[in-house]
């Protein structure tokens, strides 16, 4: 895999340096460009490194232990330090947290048998098709109202001349 093929998102790294920054500083492109190589390359050294790592253990997933451990090889102890502790912030959130599988849609809860809730689906999906139609005719009446007016302007020149002046005169009095 080439270098250019692989980057992180732009704007999530912009976003990152200018949270990072205090308000009255900014970073020039040529300095965002770098950190954005830099920050490249630092991913694909720890995740090169935590491969070789989970590669010794005979695994073939890279685990957060992998990354830890990596983090601590690559001299970054204290950063191997918080990643561990954020890791363990999160699985305690997602034990607490209720299992996507045990949650209960709204027809569940209701009691509504499969019947019921195509019926509903039906009711829903016409019902948004009919805001769709009234949607489409209000802008169609919209553009055949500008088109006549249009016309009429053009149709008679005198008209739209003294319709002009009048307007003209109002702004001069205001």
């Amino acid at each position: 895999m080439e270098e250019s093929d692989v980057s992180l998102p732009k704007a999530t790294i912009i976003k990152m340096v200018k949270e990072m920054l205090p308000a009255d500083m900014r970073c020039a492109t040529e300095c965002m460009d770098m950190l954005m190589d830099c920050c490249t390359e630092f991913i694909q050294l720890l995740s090169s490194e935590a491969n070789d790592l989970a590669g010794k253990d005979n695994k073939s997933t890279i685990t957060p232990v992998h990354v830890e451990r990596a983090l601590d090889q690559l001299g970054f102890e204290e950063w191997a330090r918080d990643v561990k502790q954020h890791h363990e912030e999160y699985k305690k959130d997602q034990k607490e947290a209720p299992k996507l599988a045990n949650r209960k849609t709204k027809a569940e809860i209701e009691g509504l048998t499969e019947d019921e809730q195509i019926e509903m689906q039906r009711r829903l999906f016409a019902a948004a098709r009919e805001r769709s139609r009234n949607l489409d005719q209000i802008a169609v009446e919209n553009v055949q109202a500008a088109y006549a007016v249009y016309q009429q302007q053009s149709i008679d020149p005198e008209q739209t001349a003294e319709a002009a002046a009048a307007a003209a005169g109002e702004l001069d009095q205001q």
